[in-house]
């Protein structure tokens, strides 16, 4: 499961169908579900960032679905109406938590952005004056790698650079697996501040001591 990532680029460029795309942000460090979030999308226009809201309401209860299977959702009741509904989040690191209280934040090597595989769709919510129509996406999550898993068994599903375009445009055509980028990924503990949400500010992502044994293998950023 993945709960909580960041964003902290104001600008990066991505690379999709062959063209460069050059994508304005508002840094942040400590992004949770039910937050508005930019979330990159294949629309009429082209490649375009929409702000959605991270967590799809359940029709039985009243979680919010943030996360789902990537190795399922070709055969779950809520996920595969979703299929053609395809999206990337964007971010540049995420948190898990070892022992449920001591938050680790996973990076790339030189922390550039990557993009992470979602589903959304659109629902009628509640207004003031009058209901309003609102996106709202899950992300995909996978087995995690071997940089991760000794800290979760699962992780955000990565899409390889090269297949941004086919992820977003041909979908299911092929296995999840052949989307996937599993590049190393590097880490480092952060402070607990992180584990209340409405923190969000840079210290948040600054190296905290290593608590004992807290890391048991090498990877550190």
């Amino acid at each position: 499961m993945c709960a909580r990532y960041t964003l902290t680029l104001d600008q990066a460029k991505l690379t999709i169908a062959g063209l460069i795309h050059i994508f304005g942000f508002v840094p942040r460090y400590n992004i949770g579900p039910a937050q508005l979030v930019p979330v990159l999308m294949d629309t009429p226009a082209g490649f375009k960032i929409v702000e959605m809201r991270w967590g799809i309401p359940s029709v039985w209860s009243k979680t919010l679905h943030i996360n789902a299977k990537a190795e399922r959702i070709q055969h779950s009741m809520t996920f595969k109406p979703l299929l053609g509904h395809r999206c990337l989040i964007p971010m540049d690191g995420f948190y898990e938590w070892k022992h449920h209280i001591s938050p680790v934040r996973f990076v790339r090597h030189h922390h550039e952005l990557f993009c992470v595989a979602g589903l959304w769709t659109e629902l009628e919510m509640p207004g003031i004056e009058a209901p309003f129509m609102e996106k709202c996406f899950a992300l995909l999550t996978g087995p995690a790698i071997p940089s991760v898993a000794p800290i979760h068994k699962r992780m955000p599903f990565i899409i390889g650079e090269g297949n941004y375009d086919r992820w977003l445009r041909e979908g299911m055509k092929d296995t999840m697996l052949n989307f996937a980028d599993n590049t190393p990924l590097d880490s480092y503990p952060v402070s607990r501040e992180v584990n209340n949400v409405r923190n969000d500010n840079p210290d948040l992502i600054r190296p905290a001591p290593v608590e004992k044994d807290l890391f048991s293998f090498s990877g550190h950023a």
